[in-house]
């Protein structure tokens, strides 16, 4: 009966230990299970903030290319009006470059008070595409255009008003539109806006934008060596942020830029291709902005507001039947 007493409490011990071991996986079993469902709400509530991040930028970037398009379609108006002047059309038939200057001169003072513009440049060119008149410097004249500018060569061989993002020797926005007397084609009148004005719009939406420009590019676009350069780009932004180069840095790589997003030090980064009138690459459109601006989405819906809209009557000399195709790219 002893041994009965002693068998019967090692096996209640055993019972036991049976019961501890059981609960102790349970209760591991527990734990892990915990934190894989953690892990996976963590990894699910990351992902989409990943997506709503790629959602603000994509937006930004669809605001963007609506300014840039705001301004091809004002800068075109701008040329499409400056042609049909009946002044620099007299001016052309003298041959007169200090009246012509004296016109664009006034012209341009005019139109960036009308439209409270504070970057606007224009180019004349004669018939054979040749520099005439130039509103930032008179002294330049006769250059040769249409064997470098894509833009002038077009216009000269189809006599069609354009408009396009192009490279000179400046990377910015060009309107073309020929000039005529009558039926005779005189020349052409070139309309310059930069993006700071873009610069300028996206900043007071705390976001910051520049183009990078490949450097190989450098060669035709000759006043902008003296720009900075990250990597194999050009910063293509004469109000770039002091510390954006810097902030740039890490995220113009060939391979995040064609991924078009990015995340670096709780900034958030977007980029998309810019092309020329040849749909050849010139480098890529960047946004950028702090990750705190996803608290306030209707910041990035922000609408537009627009500048004032030049109408123009025709869009060809008035003694043409049909109006003239425009080229927009």
């Amino acid at each position: 009966m002893f041994w009965g007493i002693i068998t019967l409490i090692f096996d209640d011990k055993g019972a036991t230990i049976k019961t501890i071991r059981i609960y102790a996986l349970l209760f591991g079993f527990f734990c892990v299970s915990m934190v894989m469902v953690g892990f996976l709400i963590y990894k699910a509530n990351h992902n989409l903030y990943v997506e709503d991040a790629k959602n603000s930028v994509e937006s930004v970037l669809n605001l963007t290319q609506e300014l840039i398009s705001h301004k091809k379609q004002l800068a075109l108006s701008i040329a499409l009006m400056f042609s049909q002047n009946e002044a620099i059309k007299e001016a052309y038939r003298d041959e007169n470059r200090e009246r012509l200057f004296e016109l664009i001169t006034h012209e341009i003072h005019t139109t960036k008070q009308y439209l409270q513009m504070e970057h606007l440049e224009v180019q004349l060119h004669t018939k054979e595409a040749k520099a005439w008149v130039r509103s930032w410097d008179f002294e330049s004249y006769g250059s040769e255009l249409a064997t470098w500018r894509k833009g002038i060569a077009l216009l000269h061989e189809n006599k069609v008003p354009m408009v396009a993002v192009e490279l000179g020797k400046r990377l910015n926005i060009k309107a073309l539109a020929p000039i005529f007397d009558t039926d005779e084609f005189m020349g052409s009148l070139e309309v310059i806006i930069g993006f700071e004005e873009i610069a300028q719009n996206l900043r007071e939406k705390k976001i910051d934008f520049a183009i990078l420009m490949h450097h190989q590019l450098l060669e035709i676009g000759s006043w902008m060596k003296e720009l900075e350069q990250i990597n194999d780009y050009v910063v293509v932004s004469s109000s770039c942020p002091t510390n954006c180069h810097t902030t740039l840095y890490p995220v113009a790589m060939p391979e995040i830029l064609e991924q078009g997003f990015a995340r670096n030090n709780h900034t958030l980064f977007g980029f998309t291709p810019l092309f020329d009138l040849e749909s050849k690459p010139i480098g890529y459109i960047g946004v950028w902005f702090s990750e705190s601006l996803l608290k306030d989405s209707l910041l990035l819906r922000a609408t537009l507001t627009p500048h004032p809209h030049l109408h123009v009557k025709t869009l060809s000399p008035a003694s043409q039947t049909t109006p003239r195709e425009i080229l927009i790219r």
